[in-house]
């Protein structure tokens, strides 16, 4: 997949019918509504991929009745750039880890394209964690916050 066909991937998030809010079945929502692009080269044309996942937000706004947020965020282990659709609020996006809920789509789109070897982790970044009740009791331990580019549709 080269860096500028990622962008026609975006766009096409809007050719399935099934993408919906279901505000009374969240893991539902989530199954059907986030979409990964893998990133098979390491690259991506930012300005490209900016102004579509930028189209798609407004297509969505139009065509859903409901408040509820899309977004996207690179996701460095699978090397996709993933999209989704909630109906929760920016603020309460469905991770597990902690986020940073940015307005500047340019911020995800930059770690999809700076990413030489999208997917790939080296032996030498692994490394083992031990866990421990302290441990899990603390914040010492979690990863900094990730950007998630949000687009609130109401």
């Amino acid at each position: 997949m080269n860096g500028s066909n990622l962008a026609t991937l975006v766009r096409s998030y809007l050719d399935d019918d099934e993408v919906r809010l279901l505000p009374d079945d969240p893991d539902g929502e989530h199954r059907l509504n986030t979409w990964g692009y893998s990133i098979l080269d390491g690259g991506a044309d930012v300005v490209a991929v900016v102004a579509a996942l930028e189209f798609v937000s407004c297509e969505l706004r139009q065509r859903t009745a409901g408040s509820g947020t899309f977004y996207a965020w690179y996701d460095e282990q699978a090397g996709q750039l993933r999209c989704s659709l909630t109906s929760a609020p920016a603020d309460r996006l469905p991770f597990r880890a902690p986020y940073r809920a940015s307005t500047d789509a340019a911020e995800v789109v930059a770690l999809v394209a700076a990413d030489s070897t999208p997917g790939l982790v080296t032996w030498n970044e692994l490394g083992t964690v031990e866990r421990t009740a302290a441990s899990l009791a603390t914040e010492e331990e979690l990863p900094p916050p990730f950007p998630v580019w949000v687009a609130p549709l109401r």
